[in-house]
């Protein structure tokens, strides 16, 4: 069902997919979509959310296999390591969610309950952002000239799926974009 709606979400928006829809597409009763969803602002949410984690809910995360991985996450960061995981993470989300997003700030004006998801998912990506910005400037390679909030404007800006769907670029193009616009325009 969450497919369904996420497949369905993205080729007719969100005002025109109704729970009927998700339904009839499914080959079930509508009653049966509505026993799992109750809305399908929640059918939405549950889709967005899946697509962002990469992963059905309630898939749990893999494991920190061995010593190295743990390791690696301990090891203090160069700016150039941040901004390429940054790059990479807003890369493979966006090709994964960036639609399903785009659908969902689309729709936020007329409805109410999507307005509320996309205003969670703004500040969601903000404070995320904010706490990589305030990680690189820490790296003390950021120019003098941004200031930590500043840094996170730029990043929210340049993440945003608003402009991931401008530009349209495949996942490694868009990728390699952000990463070089972000050590440009930021680093020393």
């Amino acid at each position: 069902m969450r497919d369904a709606g996420h497949r369905l979400f993205v080729a007719n928006g969100y005002a025109a997919t109704s729970m009927a829809a998700v339904a009839a597409d499914l080959g079930v009763s509508e009653e049966t979509v509505h026993t799992h969803y109750p809305s399908k602002a929640a059918l939405y949410r549950d889709a967005l959310n899946t697509a962002i984690a990469g992963r059905p809910a309630e898939t749990p995360p893999a494991p920190v296999s061995d010593r190295a991985d743990a390791t690696a996450l301990l090891t203090p960061l160069r700016a150039n390591d941040i901004i390429e995981t940054t790059a990479a993470g807003a890369a493979a989300l966006l090709g994964r969610a960036g639609a399903l997003i785009m659908v969902g700030i689309q729709s936020s004006g007329a409805d109410p309950e999507m307005m509320a998801v996309a205003h969670e998912g703004e500040a969601a990506q903000r404070a995320t952002l904010g706490t990589i910005a305030k990680a690189l400037v820490d790296t003390g390679s950021v120019r003098p000239d941004f200031s930590t909030s500043e840094v996170a404007d730029i990043i929210v800006g340049l993440c945003s799926p608003h402009l991931h769907h401008l530009l349209g670029w495949p996942e490694d193009r868009y990728r390699y974009w952000l990463t070089s616009t972000l050590c440009a325009s930021l680093l020393r």
